[in-house]
This record gives structure tokens, C-alpha cells and sequence, in this order.
């Protein structure tokens, strides 16, 4: 992940989940989007429009490191 430590992974999915604007943390150039906004079947994929950088977010909650 492009995150320093768990706790800032872990405010990046929060603020993912609850909807907040979330610049990529690859690039630095764009707000993440979700990737189903169309078909609106969840919130839990997203994706900069910038470099293309797709984020899954429960495929990362499962690989969070250990405290």
C-alpha cells in the first residue's frame, strides 16, 4: 500500500466508507471514484481517474498488517 503505517490505511478505508473525498495516495493528482458508481453496486471498489490505480477496499481491510 502507499500508506506509512495500520492507522493511516485505516483512516483511508473509513474515509472511503463514509463518502469523504479522498485524494489517491499513489499519484496525488484526483479524487478517488467509485468504480460502480453506474451500476451503483457498492462502495467498496474505487479508482483515481488519474493514474488508473484501482482500491479494494475489503481486499485491503483483509491485508492490513498486525498492530
Amino acid at each position: 500500500m502507499y500508506m506509512n503505517n495500520r492507522e493511516e490505511e485505516v483512516m483511508f478505508l473509513k474515509k472511503l466508507w463514509t463518502s469523504q473525498s479522498v485524494i489517491c495516495p499513489k499519484c496525488g493528482k484526483a479524487v478517488l471514484e467509485q468504480l460502480h458508481k453506474k451500476a451503483k453496486k457498492s462502495n467498496c471498489d474505487w479508482k483515481c481517474s488519474a493514474c488508473g490505480e484501482i482500491y479494494r477496499t475489503i481486499r485491503m481491510m483483509k491485508e492490513l498488517p498486525d498492530e
